[in-house]
């Protein structure tokens, strides 16, 4: 089990040897081993391996106060030509009002193999160029020049953060490999963090002692620093298979979060509160719920007082949320806070998830309708741990409301989204409802089943084989095809093409694709490449459509297999034995029925007509990583019904 331990306390040491010891560690001194490196022995299979991963925490002080400085120094070793992907390095920035951060004293060097030599290029500095993640977050990105298979790659950088808050994560696991990674953290006694130690439930070393030299001086306190330095060596790559949520929930890492304050004077301000206390604070939050109140006296600005004359609350519900969605566009921003104030938001018309979310939620409360902000953690952002009442691990704000005694989650900022639905990226374990009275948590996965059904029509088996087709998909499958294709017929036709079927792009047509609460229907003709092998036809009855590929290849999976949603896949085919042919083989029926997934084939002949029906469907969201093998069996036998083929032989 995870725990959270008090850095200054703790003073557990411990070491063990690494199968990676004789290769330099300090920057800029290449050795014979790493030039000589040719595989990582415990996975030959890796693309790429890191040397070493250094960093490092420190406080500096800043006269009335301490900021942090984060160093950090890489360096990979570069295996094959998909390796070089790893020479692209991305630094995580942060700043909110007037606290911020910095990236400064970068550097970067390749050493490219030229026959018993390395050629040196050094990184130019003025190649770095900032992304914008969100309102808070920037990355400082760059890739390293001269890289190829073969190539060591190292480069090192600072932080400089006024954010004392969170001490910077340190992510002792990546996609490749990794022989040694250290993290050192010096503590000052005017603060104390908690950390919590994830994936795993020791270090291979973990060294804590005092900081030799002179003591510092703050506001009259002598002190030393206390330096802890974590070791993790000879770290698998984490391979990140399908139906997952985020690596963040289960890479090997170590997080922090202050705790305690010691000020000078001798006070102590306790940090971390429960969960009640830190809903209270947002309560009063100018910029959560004293926002959604004042927009609360928005709507004669945005409609007629007559528009919820005589309708229902779900009508009204409706009427709301399609309003806003109508009037005011997602700046594709996450944040648990609005960014601005409401008269501005009238104005502007754009603004980032929460600025709408809380405006609809205002409105609501205007016409009636009980609602409330729900702070949650997307899946891209990992799980929140209810165990620790931190507001770190929220990234994003949701509706949620009560019609005729039923909760509802809605989101504003998707049009094609059902309102009574939230977007995929928030199905995600469970949110904190942001209220008055006991602290509720609300649970964010569905089990309402989202359908796909195919139908297809083979109506000419010749030198190629003509089909008509038909695709329905519900639920958030349709909400899917809608946000990925909707009518745009060269997409459309470029997701079903491949090497053997084309799409007539002319034959294309799309019905409700507007209407969110109705399936998503589109119609279309294919054209498929005959398979003939003598005097046999050898015919996929469902073309391309069911997947070919088994998305679980692990041999074993230690974390959940989160699918998202409830799925059911269901395809008939219809073809006419061709004039001079016989049916030779058709496929053995099959079915499946537990309570994890159902599974039916079977293949039915009258007279010259076949018609072949297979279904499938994952009946949870999440299942635990005990079922992993029985998934596996379940794709794998899914993969082979769908792809299986019908031979027809010559007369």
């Amino acid at each position: 089990m995870k725990k959270f331990q008090v850095l200054i306390v703790l003073l557990f040491i411990y070491n063990i040897t690494s199968s990676g010891q004789g290769l330099s560690r300090e920057y800029g001194v290449i050795g014979k081993e790493e030039t000589s490196l040719t595989s990582y022995a415990p996975d030959k299979s890796a693309d790429a391996v890191v040397l070493f991963d250094i960093g490092k925490s420190y406080f500096q002080d800043t006269e009335n106060s301490f900021d942090v400085i984060f160093e950090r120094s890489t360096r990979i070793k570069i295996f094959s030509e998909a390796g070089i992907k790893y020479a692209e390095v991305s630094i995580p920035f942060y700043h909110e009002g007037t606290i911020y951060e910095s990236v400064y004293d970068i550097e970067g060097t390749t050493y490219t193999p030229e026959g018993d030599y390395f050629r040196k290029t050094a990184f130019n500095v003025a190649n770095c160029h900032d992304e914008k993640l969100s309102d808070h977050w920037t990355l400082k990105k760059f890739a390293l020049p001269d890289v190829k298979a073969g190539s060591i790659v190292e480069y090192r950088y600072k932080v400089h953060s006024q954010y004392v808050f969170n001490l910077r994560d340190w992510e002792f696991q990546s996609k490749i490999p990794t022989i040694y990674s250290e993290y050192e953290v010096g503590m000052i006694p005017f603060y104390e963090y908690e950390w919590v130690l994830q994936g795993r439930t020791k270090f291979d070393s973990q060294v804590v002692k005092e900081e030799s030299g002179p003591a510092s001086s703050f506001a009259g306190v002598q002190y030393h620093s206390l330096m802890t330095k974590y070791v993790m060596k000879d770290i698998p790559a984490f391979n990140s298979e399908e139906y997952i949520t985020s690596m963040e929930d289960y890479i090997i890492k170590i997080a922090f979060q202050l705790a305690i304050i010691h000020h000078p004077d001798g006070k102590t301000e306790n940090v971390i509160s429960t969960w009640p206390e830190l809903v209270k604070e947002l309560l009063k939050d100018k910029d959560v719920v004293k926002f959604s109140k004042r927009c609360e006296k928005l709507p004669a600005s945005l409609y007629s007082p007559d528009s919820l004359l005589n309708k229902t609350p779900k009508q009204k519900f409706d009427f709301i949320m399609n309003t806003v969605k109508a009037n005011f566009s997602w700046n594709k921003s996450d944040s648990k806070y609005a960014s601005q104030n409401p008269s501005d938001l009238l104005k502007s018309k754009i603004g980032n998830e929460a600025d709408l979310n809380l405006l609809a939620i205002g409105l609501l409360n205007a016409a009636g309708i009980e609602s409330y902000p729900v702070l949650i953690s997307t899946r891209d952002n990992g799980s929140v741990k209810v165990n620790y009442p931190m507001l770190k691990f929220f990234n994003y704000l949701i509706i949620y409301s009560i019609i005729d005694g039923n909760p509802i989650l809605t989101d504003a900022t998707d049009v094609l989204c059902p309102n009574d639905r939230v977007p995929t990226t928030c199905l995600n374990d469970r949110g904190l409802v942001i209220k008055d009275g006991d602290v509720t948590w609300i649970n964010l996965k569905t089990n309402m089943l989202s359908e796909i059904k195919a139908y297809i029509n083979i109506n000419s088996i010749g030198d190629s084989i003509k089909a008509e087709s038909q695709i329905t998909a519900s639920e958030y499958d349709g909400l899917r095809y809608r946000t990925s294709y909707g009518k745009d017929t060269k997409k459309i036709t470029a997701m079903l093409n491949d090497d053997r079927t084309v799409c007539d792009e002319s034959s294309i047509s799309v019905t409700n694709n507007l209407q969110k609460e109705r399936p998503y229907i589109l119609k279309f003709r294919i054209n498929s490449v005959t398979e003939k092998i003598g005097n046999k036809i050898y015919i996929s009855p469902f073309l391309n459509f069911p997947t070919s590929e088994n998305p679980l290849k692990q041999a074993s999976r230690t974390y959940p297999i989160d699918m998202t949603y409830p799925t059911r896949r269901i395809y008939t085919a219809r073809f006419i034995i061709p004039e001079g042919y016989k049916v030779e083989f058709v496929p053995e029926a099959e079915k499946i029925h537990n309570e994890n997934f159902d599974l039916g084939y079977e293949v039915k002949i009258d007279g010259n007509s076949v018609i072949v029906s297979f279904n499938y469907t994952f009946l949870k969201a999440v299942y635990p990583a005990s079922e992993y093998l029985n998934l596996k069996y379940y794709f794998t036998t899914l993969v082979k019904k769908g792809t299986e083929k019908i031979v027809l032989t010559h007369i």
